[in-house]
């Protein structure tokens, strides 16, 4: 094995480090949007909230997605495998995050928070983590 297949092996941990603060803040953007369209986002005061509501989810998305592939380089930086595994990554978090949103809040979940949720966390984590990839991928071909 050559040293630069060696290289190319190991993972890239300013890569990794992105990809987890941008989820982390896909999650609190989306979090942020909600609120807001409910008349909730009052001012800063209400980042706590935010956090609080966001967390979960992320949570349930950090126990899942690296066990899915979604932070190796080789998916990371390819936009069509980064859309599957992130899509089917959210698929399986989602209830997790559901789960551990309900205990913190001590709410139950109703369905339509489910699809909303859903749907408006894929929308923006596969818009962040296409872009990432789309991007990462051409710095890599230079």
């Amino acid at each position: 094995m050559a040293l630069t297949d060696r290289a190319q092996a190991t993972p890239d941990l300013r890569q990794i480090g992105t990809l987890v603060a941008g989820d982390y803040i896909a999650f609190n953007v989306v979090t942020a949007i909600g609120l807001l369209s409910h008349g909730e986002l009052t001012g800063l005061g209400r980042i706590g909230e935010i956090l609080t509501i966001a967390t979960p989810f992320a949570a349930g998305w950090f126990a899942v997605a690296p066990w899915l592939g979604a932070f190796r380089a080789d998916v990371a930086t390819q936009p069509k495998r980064t859309l599957a595994r992130s899509a089917l990554a959210w698929l399986i978090a989602l209830p997790i995050g559901l789960l551990l949103w309900s205990l913190v809040r001590q709410k139950s979940v109703q369905p339509a928070f489910a699809i909303v949720t859903f749907i408006t966390n894929l929308i923006v984590l596969l818009g962040w983590r296409g872009t990432f990839a789309w991007l990462a991928g051409r710095a890599r071909s230079r």
